[in-house]
């Protein structure tokens, strides 16, 4: 049988099929115990008792309604399906022979025609839910050739044929609808784990070099001031790394399906890590800000420590954005106290813009923003207070808000936290891993400020190393050199590290062990890279910990012994924080300062900037070329490179075009079309001809050789 007939099975396999025929013999069965039964009682009213063929008849339908048992157990798929076919035309036509020979008791059974035409359309589609009706009409007409019943009641005969024929197709509309529904849902679904996927990706890339630069800062500085700043960066790249996680769990922000994993927390600590966090974003916009915490709080408490500082962060970054002066305040306050536990009082105020008192009922619904520009202005999804109200929920809190328009908005919730017995322990940014003995490793990573950083982090333990950034260049690599380990990226530009590991696993007898590296954390991508064989995953953003770990997993030969380490790296800092406001000069010198600190090697900062000129040409050159032949598809993938090369060098009025550019659709790029040419003509040649100009002041000896940029 055609198997396109069974249109509404996803699984058509053997299984399925035998879940189908299965689930229409239990049917048979069930309903012939009624009708059975019901008919028994009819006969025993009736003078005359109970014939003799009636028990025939009950005897051959109980003997039809087993045998698919017998069919099912032994059949293949190819006789599955036809069993499927040739079921659709016996239950009618069985249904039939028993009104016909039950006479005015079978009038009673007319109605599961339908049940069973019905039945097929809602199991397997409208093929066979079409073929059941026409067996159904075929057989209901024989009733009427053959049973004198219904050639004295005609009328009657109508009035139930219209319905079976009616009916099944009205439904067939019906399931067309629900089907196409269903694959709508179902494609949304696909949809939403690609983007889920996707913002995976874009987001743990960039954290890989916060949290490797942020490592590197701790392992190389012993300034106490540094170290709680490396501190706060590492804390609030793991929230952030934890967020990222929280994408990818099923329905993980209901607070029914919210799961709090409590700990022994310092809040004491917490709220200096928060007053430090935002104490420079708060001295930025020129407001005071202060974080306090009532003093007679002196114990650990247990709580989720993850989505209370998730709260926190949500609420005083709105605070802090909605508030252009004045002050914003985070306090802690002692509310009643036992020997067992705290009931405390999180509050944040402002001196804000205020809430308009119309839209303080919409205040906790999914997406809602105040429609007064400010969306524009301030930007935001509108997603943050509803999330932080489920979580606060699940904590057995309230979050409460007071506001006035123009004078300032306050948010508060109540607690009850058990005091720890823990004691308190100092945080430490410690690393502690076991620490494999020097390699030669082979990285390959198509971002290049990440490339530099993963070489920094494997320096510190002396491993030696080499770089390239492209499946081609990887695969020439592996045919010159032996190397005792290999990092591949997962997705780079000309083809993915499966497809690396695979060649090169190809033309080796002992191949060395490959550990993938990936932002995309979802079960999918994980399967494959372990069927690739490779030795293990490091997903971004990577720390030195992770690498160290990942290397402990390995198998070495006791003699795998590296030379000494003679490849010499930078450290390029990676992407400043979205929050900070972007300058009218097209280079940020701020990070252009960070990263002359990081190395101080007059060299470094030459080099990395002569490779964002060349990666900022070539980008602006393909946007330009995808506009000028209207492919639009391309334009949120260059731009996606664009973006990343830009912020990493401080072009951050390139990098927020870039950024515009990722997120339009087709229809808006194509009507937008010569503004945002000229957008990328200008930002572009204004951005390249500044960082040239930086790098003829580095190395001045270069500054006759730079030559113009030309964008067509």
């Amino acid at each position: 049988m055609n198997v396109n007939l069974i249109e509404g099975v996803h699984d058509k396999s053997e299984r399925g099929l035998r879940t189908i025929l299965r689930a229409q013999a239990k049917v048979r069965l069930y309903v012939a115990v009624p009708v059975i039964l019901g008919d028994l009682v009819l006969f025993f009213t009736t003078p005359g008792g109970i014939p003799f063929w009636f028990i025939c008849l009950t005897a051959g339908y109980c003997t039809y309604a087993a045998m698919p048992y017998w069919l099912i157990r032994r059949g293949s798929q190819s006789s599955l399906q036809w069993l499927l076919m040739a079921t659709a035309i016996s239950d009618p036509l069985v249904l039939s022979i028993w009104i016909a020979l039950t006479g005015k008791f079978g009038s009673l059974l007319v109605g599961f025609y339908l049940f069973t035409t019905l039945g097929f359309g809602f199991r397997t589609g409208r093929p066979l839910m079409h073929l059941c009706q026409v067996a159904s009409l075929i057989g209901f007409t024989l009733v009427l050739a053959v049973d004198h019943y219904w050639q004295r009641n005609i009328v009657v005969w109508i009035a139930l044929l219209v319905p079976l024929m009616v009916v099944p197709m009205y439904a067939g509309v019906l399931i067309r609808t629900l089907r196409a529904a269903r694959e709508h849902a179902e494609q949304e679904s696909r949809s939403k784990s690609e983007l889920l996927a996707k913002v995976s990706h874009e987001l743990r890339t960039p954290l890989t070099g916060i949290v490797a630069a942020a490592e590197l800062l701790t392992v190389e500085s012993r300034d106490r001031v540094v170290l709680r700043r490396t501190e706060t960066i590492l804390t609030l790249s793991d929230n952030l790394l934890r967020e990222i996680n929280d994408l990818l769990d099923e329905a993980k922000y209901g607070a029914e399906a919210l799961v709090l994993d409590r700990a022994s927390v310092d809040l004491n600590h917490q709220i200096t890590v928060l007053r430090t966090t935002f104490e420079t974003m708060a001295v930025k916009k020129g407001i005071a800000f202060h974080a306090d915490i009532d003093p007679d709080v002196v114990n650990r408490v247990e709580t989720d420590a993850h989505h209370l500082n998730r709260i926190l962060l949500n609420l005083i970054g709105n605070a802090i954005k909605f508030t252009e002066k004045g002050s914003v305040g985070v306090t802690v306050d002692l509310l009643r106290e036992t020997s067992a536990d705290y009931r405390l009082r999180f509050s944040v105020s402002d001196s804000g813009i205020g809430i308009p008192e119309s839209f303080h009922a919409k205040m906790f619904q999914p997406f809602s923003q105040v429609d007064q520009g400010s969306h524009r202005r301030y930007g935001g999804t509108g997603l943050g207070l509803t999330l932080s109200k489920k979580i606060i929920e699940s904590m057995g809190g309230t979050l409460q808000f007071e506001s006035t328009l123009g004078k300032g908005s306050r948010f508060w919730f109540d607690l009850d936290l058990p005091r720890s017995s823990t004691e308190s322990v100092q945080a430490s940014v410690t690393v502690h891993a076991e620490i494999t003995s020097p390699k030669r490793i082979l990285v390959v990573e198509d971002n290049l400020t990440n490339l530099i950083l993963i070489q920094e982090l494997l320096k510190v333990d002396h491993h030696e190393v080499t770089s390239c950034t492209s499946g081609i260049s990887a695969l020439e690599a592996l045919t010159k050199h032996d190397f005792d380990v290999l990092l591949l990226d997962y997705n780079l530009g000309d083809m993915d590290g499966v497809r690396v590991l695979q060649t090169y696993q190809f033309g080796r007898l002992h191949p060395a062990p490959a550990l993938f590296l990936t932002a995309d954390a979802t079960a999918k991508t994980a399967a494959r890279l372990k069927a690739a064989g490779g030795a293990g995953i490091l997903y971004k953003p990577v720390n030195l910990a992770s690498i160290r770990h990942a290397l402990a997993q390995i198998q070495f030969p006791l003699d795998d012994v590296a030379p000494e380490p003679s490849v010499a790296t930078a450290v390029a800092k990676p992407e400043r924080p979205a929050l900070k406001v972007v300058p009218a000069s097209p280079i940020d010198h701020e990070v252009l300062d960070e990263l002359k600190s990081v190395n101080d090697r007059p060299e470094f900062l030459a080099m990395l900037l002569s490779h964002a000129d060349s990666d900022i040409t070539r980008s602006c050159q393909q946007l330009l070329q995808a506009f000028a032949d209207k492919s639009y598809a391309a334009v949120p993938n260059v731009a996606h490179a664009l973006k990343g090369v830009s912020a990493n060098v401080g072009a951050v009025r390139l990098a927020a075009l870039a950024s515009s550019l990722m997120n339009m659709s087709s229809d808006e790029l194509e009507s937008s079309q010569d503004r945002l040419v000229a957008d990328v003509r200008d930002w572009s040649r204004t951005t390249v001809l500044a960082l040239r100009k930086i790098v003829a002041e580095l190395t001045p000896s270069s500054a006759g050789n730079t030559s113009l940029l030309h964008l067509d």
